[in-house]
């Protein structure tokens, strides 16, 4: 049995090596039409749904980039102010050291000992005046006079 095929507007004949001088004619397959036809996209409401989510993506995206571009900046401030603090700290320790080593320095001991001795009177301790106290704990005490 030959069967012929209508393809690319060229007849071919199938099973036989021999052509015909006459063009066979075209054989009318039902199913061949309905395996063949053309049929309608149907990924069409698939790619308006994935333009859909491609661009709350995008959106979403975009937003998520803005707020880290603002986060790197605020943190990037942040860090300047807390730099330059530090750098205002280490002045005014240093400042302090030297102020400090200034007092001390121009302090004279003997010269107070001489100005308590002799202006205001005072003297050392005698021998009764001292009480010694052994605490257990980290507690203080006061001695409040009875005169």
């Amino acid at each position: 049995m030959e069967d012929y095929r209508y393809t690319n507007r060229e007849y071919y004949e199938y099973g036989s090596v021999a052509r015909n001088s006459v063009a066979p004619e075209r054989r009318y397959e039902p199913d061949y039409e309905r395996r063949h036809a053309k049929r309608p996209h149907k990924g069409s409401s698939f790619s308006v749904l994935g333009f859909a989510i491609a661009g709350v993506a995008f959106v979403v995206f975009a937003i998520s980039m803005v707020n880290y571009v603002q986060l790197q900046s605020e943190l990037t401030g942040k860090v300047k102010s807390v730099a330059a603090k530090q750098v205002k700290l280490n002045d005014l320790k240093s400042s302090n050291d030297e102020h400090y080593a200034r007092i001390t320095s121009s302090v004279d001991l003997e010269s107070i000992e001489n100005i308590a001795r002799g202006e205001l009177g005072m003297t050392y301790a005698s021998e009764g005046q001292v009480i010694t106290y052994v605490s257990a704990g980290n507690d203080y005490m006061r001695k409040a006079d009875g005169n």
